[in-house]
């Protein structure tokens, strides 16, 4: 995350981040008992949210988060709407991953912000890119801001295309795993697949921001 912050800074994207409390406690190693309970993680959010806000007041307001927080950030959207918020990243959403969420796609529908999805094509013990885009197919049309920020091109991202379903963006990372690491015969690098993951982030919210506030 720290790689991908200063990736985003360089495209002029500022980041706000923050730890959970049981970030803390991972000194011991890694469980899945350790984890905070959901509403611990939904409430530091909301606390995240607040203190980014507050020192950045003016500044377009985006969610972005990794794996878990990934649940966290849309979960908290469905259930709480901003209007200070214009949409939501997810890197490497974790569908297959149900230690939070029993259920992890049906409140997707309730997000009332575009969502783009930066997913790595490696990555089948949390999420299958080809498991993950039916779901998106699926999605309610009830949000219909969102426009696809297509693949990644000689370095540049492709205009926006046509889309069955343009509330909810995917953009797939060929060869990256669930940490954007690709294989070792790969002629390119974790440090590649981040650029792209913070490009396609860049193009993906200039796109929202020539759209109008609802």
């Amino acid at each position: 995350m720290h790689q991908l912050a200063e990736a985003l800074a360089r495209h002029r994207i500022a980041t706000f981040r923050y730890d959970y409390p049981y970030s803390h406690r991972l000194q011991i190693g890694y469980s899945e008992d350790l984890i905070d309970p959901l509403e611990v993680l939904l409430q530091t959010t909301r606390a995240a949210i607040q203190a980014a806000r507050a020192l950045a007041p003016d500044l377009p307001f985006f969610l972005a988060g990794r794996s878990m927080s990934g649940q966290v950030m849309s979960l908290l959207l469905a259930q709480e709407p901003s209007p200070h918020i214009r949409g939501l990243i997810c890197y490497v959403y974790p569908t297959r991953w149900h230690a939070l969420l029993p259920d992890t796609i049906s409140h997707l529908q309730h997000v009332p912000v575009p969502i783009l999805f930066i997913q790595g094509a490696r990555d089948p013990e949390y999420s299958n890119p080809a498991h993950l885009q039916p779901i998106l197919n699926q999605l309610g049309p009830q949000s219909v801001r969102g426009e696809p920020a297509r693949s990644l091109s000689k370095g540049r991202v492709e205009p926006p295309g046509n889309s069955t379903n343009p509330h909810a963006t995917l953009h797939v990372i060929p060869g990256a795993d669930h940490s954007f690491n690709l294989p070792p015969h790969s002629p390119k690098t974790q440090h590649h697949a981040i650029q792209e993951a913070a490009a396609v982030t860049a193009a993906w919210i200039q796109i929202h921001l020539q759209k109008p506030e609802t």
